[in-house]
């Protein structure tokens, strides 16, 4: 089981030692939309949608065990679990989620997104910064 999280800060800038730590944004997020959007990522699914072209994977199906979201003042944490996951998976779900929370989307253009398994549907995905490999199970 690996254990990735990804950290949203929402403010302009911060302390230098939180420099290139974190995706700086300066929209307020829809949490409870967000929330609502990553339950709908929980399971087996085709994750196509959120596959890097370059991706290597045998399958494109991937079960989700948990994706968690939670914040504290203007941080938003997101914590996803799965035994594996395909190549800019992660970072193609938060920049979905995060326009799921800019209202960009709606929950049913969120879902038919998932299920088209078109690459070009997906949003831009988030920047490597805020990614991080939380933990291994073994």
């Amino acid at each position: 089981m690996r254990i990735y999280k990804y950290i949203i800060i929402n403010r302009l800038s911060g302390p230098v030692l939180e420099h290139n730590r974190g995706w700086y944004i300066t929209k307020k997020l829809n949490l409870s939309l967000m929330k609502k959007g990553a339950k709908k990522l929980v399971g087996t699914k085709d994750f196509s949608t959120f596959r890097a072209s370059s991706c290597r994977a045998k399958s494109p199906i991937k079960t989700m065990k948990l994706v968690k979201i939670k914040s504290s003042k203007d941080k938003i944490e997101i914590e996803f679990r799965s035994k594996s996951f395909l190549q800019q998976q992660v970072r193609s779900m938060v920049g979905s989620l995060k326009y799921l929370g800019e209202r960009k989307w709606n929950l049913k253009k969120f879902e038919s997104v998932i299920k088209s398994k078109k690459r070009t549907l997906c949003a831009p995905p988030a920047p490597p910064e805020g990614l991080y490999l939380a933990r291994i199970i073994y």
